[in-house]
């Protein structure tokens, strides 16, 4: 059964929001079967990290699951996940058949739709996802950490721009944000003519992205907005802690409060309705199954 949901946060049927934790929750299981039958690490960040320490569970007005991966644990996955979830999910990701408009990959429900707006302005029809943010390994010192957050940052905004129509988002927002939105959106006039330009962009981005693979005991998120911020070092991670979330467990890093700090500030604090966040989807659809 499909559902039109249109809007910014707050407009879920509380109904509707319970069914897809619910779903989302079955795809965690799956993940989590496949890291554990082969050995592979993995822990909760951003929001559903905050959702594992204040709530033990989702944060009430939250739409996703956000897992993280070092670089190897990513690629081990990869190379078991797919073949062994094929029947029920499809991979999503700038180096795979089915493709998003940034370079996060993540494992999509097959026979759902969860469109977000920028999906909707990219012209793609995506699935109930489980976001995956693969931690690179990047320089010890900030200051050189830095040289490559804003260098990947720089081909990751292009490949944005290029993937989205920016026009279809100028309606809505203050001045600022469709002032923003043309100017991408005509910048895409121009990243449109350059042959292959998906597969170029993320060629440099990948590039500066794996430079520094195996070589440092400092990690991030570079395809996340957030990377100078998201950054753990690798005392911080092992060993990894499991704690209670909703009716499972989550892993999370062993100094998960110090990373969450760095990144999301006073997670404790619970913020007023005008500082929440989600997806808030044009459409979502739970598929046969529901």
């Amino acid at each position: 059964m499909a559902h039109k949901v249109y809007g910014s946060y707050g407009e879920y049927q509380p109904e509707i929001l319970e069914k897809l934790h619910k779903t989302q929750l079955d795809m965690l299981a799956d993940f989590k079967m496949v890291c554990e039958k082969h050995n592979i690490n993995y822990f909760a960040i951003a929001g559903t990290a905050i959702g594992v320490v204040r709530h033990q569970g989702f944060i009430p007005w939250d739409d996703d699951i956000d897992i993280a991966m070092l670089r190897k644990d990513y690629e081990k996955f990869m190379k078991f996940g797919p073949e062994e979830l094929k029947d029920r999910y499809e991979f999503m990701g700038p180096d795979m058949e089915h493709k998003y408009y940034n370079l996060q990959p993540a494992m999509v429900k097959k026979g759902t739709k969860l469109v977000t707006e920028t999906a909707w302005a990219a012209g793609l029809k995506t699935g109930i996802f489980l976001d995956i943010f693969i931690y690179e390994n990047i320089p010890d010192d900030m200051d050189e950490a830095m040289k490559i957050i804003k260098k990947t940052n720089f081909y990751k905004l292009l490949y944005v721009i290029r993937n989205v129509n920016f026009f279809k988002l100028v309606k809505g927002g203050d001045f600022s944000k469709k002032l923003k939105n043309i100017i991408s959106g005509i910048l895409r006039l121009f990243l449109l003519l350059v042959p292959n330009g998906n597969e170029r962009i993320y060629k440099k981005y990948i590039k500066y992205a794996t430079s520094y693979y195996g070589k440092t005991n400092t990690y991030t998120a570079l395809c996340d907005p957030g990377a100078s911020f998201m950054w753990v070092k690798e005392d911080e991670i092992y060993p990894m802690v499991e704690l209670p979330y909703e009716n499972t467990t989550m892993k999370m890093l062993n100094k998960y409060e110090a990373q969450l700090k760095r990144h999301m500030g006073n997670y404790m604090e619970i913020p007023p309705e005008n500082k929440r966040t989600n997806h808030c989807p044009k459409e979502l659809d739970f598929g046969p199954e529901a």
